[in-house]
């Protein structure tokens, strides 16, 4: 370990120290300054078919100016001019409004009474920023000159145009235009804002909204804006006409659809960056968290059969929990209860082990005086190797009406058998339940409540076997039901498969008559897929075996 000598440490504090009134400084600043964020025609060309679809503009990458709050409005056009090169008389400003379906777009041009107050008045409501548009008009040779004269008549409006063989939407431009005036009177203006022929038949839509879903409707060109009900700020989306052309050669023939997949896509894109960075943020906070996966019957009886054949879970497919590590094991107990609606008072766990034949199984339930321990302390006692997880079994007990009710006590004579029902003549296997046990009782005398859990008659004749271990082969022995199950080796988290007797029947009708053949059969299947990958069906390969 390095000692920092006292020279050193004074350096290191002078730095923090330094670092502080600097921050300090900074947040006293803050309250006479004021954030001014422009737009201009540049950032939308840029952005626009770029970085965003929808709108005009992200403001978040604009030219922003850190302006104190009391400086009038006519000097701040000064310091535009510097930075822009654009002499003052010849810069008109929009203010940004957020309208109710979520856009945010130019809503009015700021009066000569606006600009001879102070940038702080300015602001929108309390927010410590101010958005504004600032238009400017450029000649032939890009000089600007002084902006049109604006009346209560005339409205803004910006137009992107869309190409639906290169599947690109960019922004080409402005116009103010006669709120009486139709679409129809512009159509030469806009074909030349793209570098159309004039008389180039064009469709023109309106980009209404993005969220929840994406909102853009034809315009009829024979109305007047106002019976379209377009005003300042709106956007105008237009493309060759495809009237005279087949319409299936393009993925998007029209602007909405290209829009709805671009938002489609943004969703998408926008899911899997949360997703990332969710990860980031939870490999960083890794080792304050542990995460606890809690299996349940319902799990057990979702997998076994379909998903997994051997053993009980796959814990990979189970509900986790994110749990910080000092978080005390009984209030854990209060996030299940939210999460499964089952009340903590009918809570049992079991605790895993991986045994020596690399089975994975319930081994013990929790004791008292380890619920009372952290989540982090209880990892150590489940699996000291590998201190990331806790994987537990949920033990909750139902009525016949489906409420819960308190697990029954045990007693160090009782054990806890899985069960799993295999059909011969279907070919399949499912589990159907768990039972306490006594280890001196044997499996005869629970025949009845076997029956009863796979819905046959009581004295339905029924073969037992254990289900041992799966690798590298299987091993699944027949259960003689007048020894005990300590006689039988049964413990805790053993699995028993049971079927009818098939002793007054022909065996010979089924392929796999008893339990262990099939379970060999669906090991056989899983090592080919293992190693054949490409082989989609396995049923299909082992009947083209035959």
């Amino acid at each position: 370990m390095t000692l920092l000598t006292p020279h050193l440490v004074g350096i290191t504090l002078k730095k923090e120290q330094k670092e502080k009134e600097q921050k300090r400084k900074e947040k006293v600043e803050d309250r006479h300054y004021t954030i001014i964020k422009v737009a201009r025609d540049e950032d939308l060309a840029e952005q626009i078919g770029k970085e965003m679809y929808f709108d005009l503009v992200d403001h978040d990458k604009v030219h922003a100016f850190h302006i104190q709050k009391q400086m009038p409005f006519t000097q701040f056009k000064d310091v535009v001019a510097k930075v822009f090169r654009i002499p003052v008389q010849f810069q008109r400003y929009w203010l940004w409004a957020k309208r109710q379906n979520h856009t945010y777009r130019p809503d009015r041009a700021l009066t000569v009474q606006d600009e001879v107050q102070s940038v702080g008045q300015l602001r929108e409501g309390n927010t410590a920023e101010l958005k504004l548009f600032l238009e400017v008009e450029l000649c032939l040779d890009l000089r600007p000159f002084p902006p049109p004269e604006k009346t209560k008549e005339d409205i803004l409006l910006f137009f992107k145009f869309y190409d639906p063989l290169k599947e690109k939407i960019r922004y080409v431009g402005r116009l103010l235009v006669k709120e009486s005036g139709k679409p129809l009177e512009i159509l030469t203006k806009i074909n030349e804002m793209v570098g159309f022929s004039p008389d180039e038949k064009i469709e023109l839509f309106e980009e209404i909204k993005f969220e929840p879903n994406v909102m853009c409707k034809r315009i009829d060109s024979k109305r007047s804006f106002r019976d379209c009900e377009i005003g300042d700020g709106d956007i105008i989306c237009f493309q060759k006409s495809l009237q005279n052309q087949c319409s299936e050669q393009y993925r998007f023939p029209q602007v909405p659809s290209f829009l709805e997949y671009m938002h489609s896509l943004q969703i998408k894109l926008n899911k899997e960056q949360e997703e990332q960075e969710q990860k980031k943020k939870e490999k960083a906070e890794a080792h304050l968290y542990k995460i606890i996966k809690v299996a349940r019957d319902e799990d057990l009886g979702e997998q076994i059969g379909k998903e997994i054949y051997f053993d009980l879970v796959d814990h990979n497919k189970v509900h986790s929990f994110r749990i910080r590590k000092q978080m005390p094991f009984t209030q854990f107990k209060e996030e299940v209860a939210k999460e499964f609606g089952i009340p903590v008072q009918f809570q049992r766990y079991w605790l895993w082990a991986k045994r020596q034949n690399h089975t994975y199984r319930p081994i013990r339930p929790l004791t008292a005086q380890e619920e009372i321990q952290s989540v982090d302390q209880l990892r150590e006692v489940s699996d000291k190797g590998n201190s990331a997880e806790l994987k537990l079994f949920l033990e909750v007990d139902l009525c016949l009406d489906m409420r819960p009710f308190a697990p029954p006590g045990t007693t160090k004579e009782e054990i806890l058998l899985f069960f799993k029902l295999y059909d011969p003549l279907k070919e399949k296997i499912r589990y159907v339940g768990r039972l306490f046990v006594k280890g001196s009782g044997t499996p005869l005398e629970m025949l009845t409540k076997l029956n009863e859990l796979a819905g046959f008659s009581p004295d339905e004749e029924i073969e037992l076997f254990e289900e041992i271990k799966f690798e590298p082969n299987v091993m699944c022995e027949h259960i003689d039901s007048t020894l005990s199950f300590r006689g039988s080796q049964l413990g805790d988290g053993d699995i028993i498969c049971f079927q009818k007797s098939l002793r007054n029947q022909d065996s010979d009708q089924y392929r796999f008559p008893e339990v262990p053949l099939f379970l060999e059969y669906v090991h056989d299947l899983q090592v080919i897929k293992d190693r054949f990958p490409r082989i989609q069906s396995l049923e299909t390969y082992f009947q083209g075996r035959k």
